[in-house]
């Protein structure tokens, strides 16, 4: 399972209990034992501040966390990381694909600590890639330094013959009409696999005619989700396309930032949908009022944490920004666009 709105919503709706909930973050590019060895000492140190009660249930969740370890290591599971969450007192344990290194954590709270999760799915959100010549197809996910290969599609589509005339012209129709109707197939079957993967985004890549071919046969509103086209070859690489790709989803990421802080300052400005500052943010989550909060990547991991587990609470998108950028950073680091205003915000 790798990172998904969904999670972080049932991760943030575990109630409160008297048990101890387990929060792990591993980086598997440090290798099986270096992790083994951190959660060793890890569990040193917590066990010290922990009552008997919580020591037990800390000592249940980490056999627990081992056996998901254990499962991944023998499938062959190669990282980059891994997030791993046990409450017991909710009957939950759930393990979680990272698509980056995560920086290494394990702590026990009275609820899961889901701010570096929610902040990988913000900056590595998953992207649906479509890669078509005339050779075939593959239908892939990509996100952050990941890239799987769901389905491929064998179905040669003959190049056009060296003949002239009307058999030429003739073999020209009937390619066309492969061509389409080979596109159908395709944007069939992707979009069944890109709506079970909550997929926004897309690419195309391939040739400039079997590009040009899927553009057309997506529907309208598959059409807006299509960021880019890059001319490609299915046989080329994974870790070169996603080279290719990278710098387009850091511009996407960037220009959607720069949106919605011009909609926040706008907002603002005349007293509309938007309130800033972490006080007056955290007061309007705590009351549902939130439908995007913005988050500087300069606040503090307490803040953070606080501020995300109340928006994925309360249904709200959690959008992180920079902490270079200075507009937010001069409004206290916290903003959000509000669903609705009541008459006493200030």
């Amino acid at each position: 399972m790798k990172v998904s709105e969904e999670l972080l919503k049932e991760l943030a709706r575990l109630s409160k209990t008297e048990r101890t909930v387990l929060s792990a973050y591993l980086d598997l590019g440090k290798g099986w034992d270096a992790n083994s060895h951190f959660i060793e000492k890890e569990s040193v140190r917590l066990l010290q501040v922990l009552n008997t009660e919580e020591k037990d249930y800390l000592k249940t969740s980490l056999s627990f966390l081992f056996d998901y370890l254990n499962e991944k290591k023998v499938k062959g599971f190669q990282g980059p990381g891994i997030a791993f969450f046990a409450d017991l007192g909710a009957d939950f344990t759930r393990g979680v694909e990272l698509t980056v290194p995560p920086e290494p954590l394990l702590a026990v709270d009275d609820e899961a600590i889901i701010h570096p999760l929610a902040l990988q799915l913000d900056e590595f959100e998953p992207i649906g890639v479509i890669m078509i010549d005339a050779s075939g197809a593959r239908i892939l996910i990509a996100a952050g330094q990941t890239i799987e290969d769901i389905d491929s599609m064998r179905k040669k589509i003959h190049h056009l013959s060296k003949v002239g005339g009307w058999s030429q012209m003739r073999y020209q129709r009937r390619r066309d009409k492969q061509i389409k109707h080979f596109s159908k197939d395709i944007i069939d079957k992707a979009i069944d696999i890109f709506k079970e993967a909550g997929i926004k985004r897309i690419v195309i890549a391939g040739r400039n005619r079997m590009i040009t071919a899927l553009e057309q046969e997506f529907p309208k509103a598959w059409q807006d989700k299509i960021i880019a086209g890059v001319r490609w070859d299915l046989d080329t690489s994974n870790n070169e396309f996603l080279q290719k790709i990278r710098p387009m989803f850091e511009q996407t990421e960037r220009e959607q930032e720069k949106n919605l802080l011009l909609k926040l300052v706008a907002e603002l400005r005349r007293g509309g949908l938007a309130n800033a500052g972490v006080e007056q943010t955290l007061k309007a989550l705590k009351m549902g009022q939130v439908h995007i909060l913005l988050i500087s990547k300069g606040l503090d991991f307490k803040t953070s944490e606080e501020l995300t587990s109340l928006a994925e609470a309360t249904g709200a998108y959690v959008e992180f920004v920079p902490k270079e950028n200075k507009t937010l950073t001069k409004l206290g680091g916290a903003g959000a666009l509000l669903r609705w205003k009541i008459a006493d915000d200030r």
